[in-house]
């Protein structure tokens, strides 16, 4: 007759293993999961996809906010809608960069492509319509002798840049390639407030920005508005959900994530979305 199993050791040690488990995976306590800094498996869950951006409004804002906008909410209705769960991160950008490299996060949630870069993209846009365009505006202070004649002047302005930032030669290769010299690099959570505030002062000729982020700053900063103003436009580009090349699965996630943007943008969906923000959907250019 076979001798029964000792039930009681065997429990213990099950209880055990899973309390250590516990502590293993568990952040802090009193730690902000919706922001948690703890270091954990970028992608722990097959349905969770762990985004991370700077505070770059109104396409992004805090992370556990209220709103933490326009494109984090677009794109957590996106991956609700394939079946994922949306984790969104805020960090200062060149942060947000080290985290990607080291694979500690699954992607950045809003970001240019550039060359040079090996994240992934799809085709898709997060703009204020499906081409997703937005130009990058010239500002400068209200009143200054500085003026705006197209790229060439801005080779040796004075300009105000945030760490880590892409933007249209020639600054790019000022920023990256040259000695940076005429450059006042900022950084932090929000560096396109820190630069209007900078440009406003006087400590730069000019910043370059995203349109509508330069509008929102100084929507929420009217005394910046008076200080400063438009000397012209350069380019457009497109801002896209980039992921990890080494994520399993990644072109798949995209080629999802492309499809279920595609379907909020043809929805009622998007106007809402875009409404909690104070926000209209934009004409889509016929050219």
């Amino acid at each position: 007759m076979a001798r029964p199993w000792p039930v009681a050791p065997i429990l213990a040690a099950l209880v055990v293993a899973g309390c250590a488990a516990k502590e293993a995976t568990a952040p802090p306590a009193g730690t902000d999961r919706r922001n948690a800094t703890y270091d954990r498996p970028a992608a722990d869950s097959p349905k969770t996809l762990v985004l991370v951006c700077n505070e770059w409004w109104p396409y992004t804002g805090p992370a556990g906010s209220d709103r933490e906008g326009f494109a984090v909410d677009l794109v957590r209705e996106a991956l609700g809608r394939m079946g994922y769960r949306l984790e969104y991160r805020t960090r200062p950008w060149a942060r947000c960069v080290k985290e990607m490299k080291e694979g500690r996060v699954d992607g950045v949630l809003a970001a240019y492509r550039v060359a040079g870069r090996d994240w992934l993209f799809g085709e898709v846009p997060l703009g204020l319509s499906p081409d997703g365009d937005s130009d990058f505006v010239v500002i400068r202070r209200r009143g200054s002798g500085w003026k705006f004649r197209g790229p060439d002047s801005l080779r040796t302005a004075r300009l105000a840049v945030a760490e880590g930032y892409h933007y249209p030669e020639p600054i790019e290769g000022r920023l990256y390639r040259g000695d940076r010299r005429g450059l006042l690099v900022l950084s932090g959570e929000d560096p396109t407030l820190r630069m209007l505030q900078a440009v406003a002062a006087g400590r730069a000729d000019a910043l370059v920005e995203n349109r509508a982020v330069v509008e929102a700053a100084l929507a929420r900063n009217p005394r910046l508005r008076d200080a400063v103003e438009e000397a012209g436009t350069l380019g457009s580009w497109r801002v896209y959900v980039q992921l990890r090349p080494d994520l399993p699965g990644a072109r798949r996630i995209l080629r999802e994530l492309d499809r279920s943007l595609r379907a909020i943008y043809r929805s009622s969906q998007f106007p809402r979305i875009l409404a909690r923000y104070g926000l209209q959907p934009k004409e889509v250019s016929s050219q």
